[in-house]
């Protein structure tokens, strides 16, 4: 056990990465990834412990929102880590070094689930102290005691979505070992719980409005599977400590169970998970021919769709596009209704900035160069010019987002009515926003390559080049959103609309121009 320090310290950094410029490493990535983390969950627990509390207070069942959010917090403590515990725990490309050294299986697989609880550990705090803080503010009862009563409780409490994330990686991994086809069964079994997520989160916000009459017949849901959020928000609430040790114990039994099943057998377990069945690939047949760039697009394609992560993290957008748009479909009245009493308010630049918001997650070129990893020197020996090698991977980015972007349009513009004129620009300020995004994220990803993670989980979810290129194009959407606030009424609908399309024509033209003339070098100085 003397080297568990270094190990837990090691697996930790694996968790979070670090970002890479050229051959220099910057240690504050794992810092800025905690603080992206720790920020999030800040953001998404005042905002509806913010709209609970109010309605909850009025009809004296304050104690629900410390429910609620603990519910929130084990949620986003899941989602969060979904990948970490298939990618780290089990999937480790450093198993075989690892398991070569003097350390036991044991020791090790310790270390690596201790690190997940670390990384779970900030979404879980940063998500009960702000409820805890908001429920004091509206007179919660229980006193000074609730804040430390809360932190002790975050520490037993975020061994939940530890647990589960546990269980849901074994089973990814299992799937990947034993299906033949293995990334498509884990990309649906993720899409599916993506799904529940979404399905989870819009029911959530639907019931914000009748939270407070709804009252009891939640607290009756909570007796039952909900018991330990009960169990917490009755401890914290009235200061009983044997239902919060009560709650501990229900938390911290099933994980030091689960825990030393899988490192009583670890060794064991990763061995059979990284066995596959052998298949026979090679058939005799005429062979066919194909030109440059379908083979590079098929490539795209095959390392977007053969990637669960990859397909999980840049796909929500994807979906959220098409879901809006059926969403404004069933509240057409409504939103007819919204209009009138506002006036005719001008809400075709609010819906583009919600289409931008949803692209500027779809940052698939974001990821692109980093994933080749090892094998980039592959194509930068090809003989295929490295403009078209780029260009490529921008078109698969257009190529997978153009049937999501239209159906929403469509959808969208025939919900909100828009004018004929309004029609056509929210498209092309649409298709715009796309094409500058995609090239936008290939320059960055030349930029902040990360050839040497030690899985794809790291480059998709924590590099420096998947952050910025998904976070800065929605600076972008930050600042159209302020422009229709504050400039609305001056320049109106198709105003803002023709204004937003310069704006977006020349980020396009730049970042297509940079990626020309920059890209080739860029492409080669990647071996250095």
């Amino acid at each position: 056990m003397a080297n568990f320090p270094a190990l837990l310290w090691l697996n930790f950094r694996a968790l979070l990465s670090t970002m890479r410029v050229g051959r220099k490493k910057r240690s504050f990535s794992g810092i800025g990834a905690l603080a992206l983390l720790a920020g999030l969950s800040v953001y998404i627990s005042g905002v509806y412990s913010s709209m609970l509390a109010g309605q909850l207070a009025a009809v004296g069942a304050l104690p629900l929102l410390l429910i609620l959010m603990s519910l929130v917090a084990v949620i986003l403590g899941f989602f969060f880590s979904l990948f970490a515990a298939q990618g780290v725990v089990f999937g480790a490309k450093d198993n075989d070094l690892m398991l070569s050294l003097p350390i036991s299986p044991f020791v090790l697989m310790l270390s690596r689930t201790l690190a997940l609880y670390l990384e779970n550990l900030v979404s879980t705090v940063f998500v009960l102290l702000p409820a805890g803080v908001i429920y004091l503010w509206h007179g919660g009862p229980g006193g000074w005691t609730v804040l430390p009563l809360l932190l002790v409780s975050a520490l037993f409490l975020n061994l939940l979505p530890t647990l589960l994330t546990l269980i849901v990686g074994f089973v990814l991994a299992w799937l990947s070992g034993r299906f033949p086809r293995k990334a498509l069964a884990s990309t649906l079994f993720q899409l599916l719980l993506l799904g529940l997520l979404l399905a989870g989160s819009f029911w959530l916000s639907s019931s914000m409005g009748n939270v407070g009459t709804a009252a009891p017949a939640i607290l009756t849901f909570f007796q039952g599977w909900g018991r330990p959020f009960l169990m917490l928000a009755n401890g914290v609430s009235g200061g009983d400590l044997l239902q919060l040790l009560a709650l501990w114990a229900l938390c911290l039994i099933p994980f030091l169970a689960v825990v030393w099943l899988f490192a009583w057998q670890y060794k064991s377990i990763i061995t059979r998970l990284s066995t596959h069945r052998t298949r026979s690939d090679y058939k005799l047949g005429r062979l066919s021919t194909g030109s440059q760039r379908g083979a590079l697009l098929r490539k795209e394609a095959r390392r977007w769709f053969g990637t669960p992560s990859y397909v999980f993290n840049t796909g929500i957008g994807l979906l959220l596009l098409p879901g809006a748009g059926v969403a404004a479909l069933i509240y057409r009245d409504s939103i007819a209704q919204f209009q009138m009493l506002t006036g005719g308010m001008s809400l075709a630049p609010l819906v583009l900035v919600g289409i931008a918001f949803c692209l500027s997650t779809v940052a698939i070129t974001g990821s692109s160069i980093s994933l080749e990893g090892k094998q980039l020197w592959l194509l930068q020996c090809a003989p295929v010019p490295v403009t078209t090698i780029l260009r490529i991977k921008v078109v698969f980015q257009l190529l997978v987002i153009l049937p999501f972007l239209v159906a929403s349009w469509f959808m969208l513009s025939l919900a909100f009515a828009f004018s004929p004129l309004e029609w056509v620009l929210l498209l092309a300020d649409s298709l715009l926003f796309a094409l500058t995004c995609a090239p936008f994220g290939l320059w960055i990803n030349l930029h902040f390559p990360k050839l040497d993670a030690v899985n794809d989980v790291i480059v998709v979810k924590q590099s420096a080049a998947a952050m910025l290129s998904t976070f800065l194009p929605m600076v972008l959407v930050l600042i159209f959103f302020l422009l229709w606030v504050f400039a609305q009424d001056l320049l109106g609908s198709l105003g803002l609309l023709l204004i937003y399309t310069i704006v977006l024509a020349a980020f396009a033209l730049l970042f297509h121009l940079l990626l020309l003339r920059q890209g080739e070098r860029l492409f080669h100085q990647l071996s250095d």
